[in-house]
């Protein structure tokens, strides 16, 4: 697959809302049923997080793009799951627990800047219905990818690491900076490709700060 583009202008959580949200009543589907491409792993319901549910549920248009995406995963490979549609209350004990982890990882931050931190990574809950959080529209899609002995691919961080290796392009712009990779890093840059490539293909935008997240 091609580099993952590197982006000249930083995040901005405001412009995300810019787009017309139309409703157009998808239903939400539960995506555990396709186990030779696609699995499951609610990540933040085997944490415990409150509001939270074991099964994985997506809207419907959403998963027929993704079944497009998993159709062109190498041979044995296989979509991992971690999460997709979210409810308020979880979104909201997202919040809640990143803030506390940042508070106390830097104590010296005033409490806007601490948001600031907070917001790179967990979207506010919204009851707008023009101004949904995407998780909550079934819309957004956390994923990995295992190989054909079910081993996850390494990507250079976990999920929902909160530095700025998890930036999707990280390891592009290492190479553009004209560093040499290891040849771990040289793994971690040809998965990212290959994941951004597979879910871009099949119409989904990256959130560019974390290599797992994508939207349709």
């Amino acid at each position: 697959f091609e580099p993952v583009p590197i982006d000249e202008v930083a995040w901005d959580w405001q412009l995300s809302h810019e787009p017309l949200i139309i409703e157009n009543h998808e239903p939400l589907v539960k995506a555990n049923f396709y186990p030779e491409k696609i699995v499951t792993a609610p990540e933040y319901f085997e944490q415990g997080i409150p509001g939270t549910l074991m099964s994985t549920y997506i809207r419907k248009g959403v998963y027929d793009c993704l079944l497009s995406a998993a159709d062109r995963l190498p041979s044995g490979y296989k979509f991992v799951l971690l999460d997709v549609w979210r409810s308020n209350k979880a979104q909201q004990s997202l919040v809640d627990i990143l803030k506390r982890q940042l508070s106390q990882l830097y104590p010296e931050l005033s409490e806007p800047a601490l948001m600031k931190r907070v917001l790179v990574t967990v979207a506010p809950p919204s009851h707008d219905l023009e101004k949904p959080s995407p998780h909550n529209t079934g819309g957004a899609v956390d994923l990995s990818i295992v190989d054909e002995q079910g081993e996850p691919l390494a990507f250079g961080t976990d999920f929902d690491d909160h530095t700025e290796k998890a930036r999707t392009s990280y390891y592009e712009e290492q190479l553009e900076n004209g560093r040499t990779l290891t040849p771990d890093e040289e793994l971690y840059l040809n998965n990212r490709r290959l994941l951004f490539g597979l879910m871009t293909e099949a119409g989904f935008t990256n959130y560019t700060d974390e290599w797992w997240h994508f939207d349709y």
